[in-house]
């Protein structure tokens, strides 16, 4: 069910001339914030927030049922050289892996004869998938909420490593405290770099690392190996394009779910649920 105000359905009931327009709210991983509009000029909302003419927006159709289903839309973004976020362009964001995982929000906005906003009614959230990009197309997937609920049934289960993502609930650790800031001083390739951290070997292991600043702004890997000697970083996939000496970066160390890793590393081994000693299931012939 779409709620509408008192202001829109009086809009709507008296008024034979009114403009509709829709707001697109996207929130990366990282937590920037973008906001775009498909009207002709920057769509002011009495809240203070500021969507503002920059790619063009196509999407497809949408479902609405009265029951519980997972519904997606397939967005399309027209960009150009000048759609940029963090310094970065668009097409490189999504590219790098930038919109995976972002929150996005349609927003269906209707304004008067005179182009004055009466009022908001939210039309669909969910998570962005990148389908595809190039040239000036990026092509999305906004999948519903929803499938946040298939998950499988029984939750908790033996396994010989920890079951809890890092950072969840189920692990307790907070991802602020383990998350640094930190400077790019070498390249050596698309695959490897130094820094001016200072770790013991291993350290960042299958950790995470996502660029704030730079070409390769939004862009977020998966770290293979990680060195004490020059603050030395290997990626586990080569990134599209080089960073550079003086990028930014936040990183925060991986966890291989073992018990002397979540004992010794993180010191939390009080939630630690690996079960190493349970025989794994086996056919007898």
């Amino acid at each position: 069910m779409k709620k509408a105000s008192a202001a829109i359905i009086s809009l709507l009931n008296s008024s034979s001339v009114f403009y509709r327009c829709e707001l697109y709210e996207i929130t990366l991983k990282n937590g920037t914030v973008m906001r775009y509009t498909n009207y002709q000029t920057p769509i002011s909302l009495s809240d203070g927030r500021i969507f503002r003419v920059g790619p063009v927006f196509k999407r497809g159709n949408m479902e609405l049922a009265s029951t519980i289903s997972v519904d997606s839309i397939a967005i399309t973004m027209l960009v150009d050289e000048t759609d940029e976020v963090g310094g970065a362009s668009l097409m490189t964001v999504a590219r790098n892996g930038g919109f995976d995982e972002a929150y996005c929000s349609v927003i269906k906005c209707f304004l008067s004869a005179d182009g004055a906003v009466v009022g908001t009614v939210a039309w669909f959230n969910g998570i962005l998938d990148v389908k595809d990009g190039g040239g000036m197309e990026i092509s999305l997937e906004n999948k519903s909420m929803a499938q946040k609920a298939n998950i499988d049934y029984p939750m908790r289960l033996y396994y010989p490593n920890c079951p809890y993502a890092l950072f969840s609930a189920g692990c307790g650790l907070n991802i602020n405290d383990w998350t640094v800031e930190g400077t790019v001083t070498q390249v050596n390739s698309q695959s490897l770099f130094c820094t001016n951290l200072s770790f013991a070997d291993g350290y960042y292991d299958v950790g995470d690392i996502e660029f704030t600043s730079g070409d390769l702004t939004g862009t977020s890997m998966t770290v293979k190996n990680s060195y004490a000697a020059s603050g030395q970083l290997k990626m586990l996939v080569a990134f599209d394009s080089l960073p550079a000496v003086g990028d930014l970066f936040k990183i925060r160390p991986g966890c291989p779910k073992t018990p002397v890793v979540c004992a010794n590393r993180f010191g939390n081994w009080a939630r630690n649920r690996a079960t190493p000693y349970i025989p794994l299931k086996e056919t007898v012939m």
